[in-house]
């Protein structure tokens, strides 16, 4: 059983967010690691992979949906906008060929059983879709069909940037909020989880982080130096 875990998810290609993260969780004693999506896609592609596939022990990936088109290297015709899909070429060319079939082979979802919270099931999106987005004011009526078939009580998700927690039809609903683009949050959002849950922010260097965007040549670079410097209040 798992003692203290580190839901990290929407890295984004943020190598400086998730470098500080990584301290913190160190600090926090997480003896787990889950990372729930959308890893490479973002300025520093190669690197955050680099980061990720080096860890050692329990450490668990799941597949988020800007992971499975940048695997497969989606395009305008697959649906993205010409900028969306510009970034997500670059970054599949960013990365080696053992990084994109690492993306490729992540699976949909992952359970850890937590000291604390019992068998909690991790997904990206909602438990049917990791494009289905749960969001801290989704409509209960909404949210119903997502989880009614999910057994575990608890369930961690992403893909909105936003933290949050939330109890809707019997299940404790937990936004670990995004680490490289996060929303209405300033630092870094991760959560920790055993054995309750810590919605948790970490602080970084912000203006060394963007500067190191503006010098990656990832299309729209601006956009996410922007971000970094001045998160939104409301997530995509």
């Amino acid at each position: 059983m798992a003692q203290r875990v580190a839901a990290i998810y929407d890295i984004h290609g943020n190598a400086s967010a998730l470098d500080a993260v990584l301290l913190d969780a160190e600090r926090c004693g997480v003896d787990t690691f889950v990372f729930g999506g959308d890893l490479a896609w973002g300025p520093q592609p190669r690197l955050v992979m680099e980061r990720v596939m080096s860890l050692v022990g329990n450490v668990h990936f799941i597949k988020g949906n800007a992971d499975r088109e940048v695997g497969e290297r989606y395009g305008v015709e697959q649906g993205l906008d010409e900028g969306t899909a510009k970034i997500n070429q670059w970054c599949s060319d960013q990365l080696t060929h053992e990084q994109l079939e690492f993306l490729n082979g992540l699976k949909d979802n992952v359970t850890v059983n937590i000291d604390g919270l019992g068998e909690v099931l991790f997904v990206h999106g909602s438990p049917r879709s990791d494009e289905e987005a749960i969001r801290r004011d989704t409509p209960e009526s909404e949210i119903e069909p997502m989880v009614v078939s999910v057994r575990q009580f608890t369930i961690i998700c992403g893909h909105t940037h936003i933290q949050f927690d939330r109890t809707v039809f019997g299940k404790r609903i937990i936004n670990a909020g995004s680490v490289g683009l996060q929303s209405a949050a300033r630092g870094a959002c991760w959560a920790l989880l055993g054995p309750d849950v810590e919605l948790r922010e970490t602080e970084y260097d912000y203006q060394h982080a963007v500067a190191l965007i503006r010098q990656s040549g990832v299309p729209m670079a601006n956009d996410f130096a922007d971000h970094v410097l001045n998160p939104p209040a409301e997530g995509p």
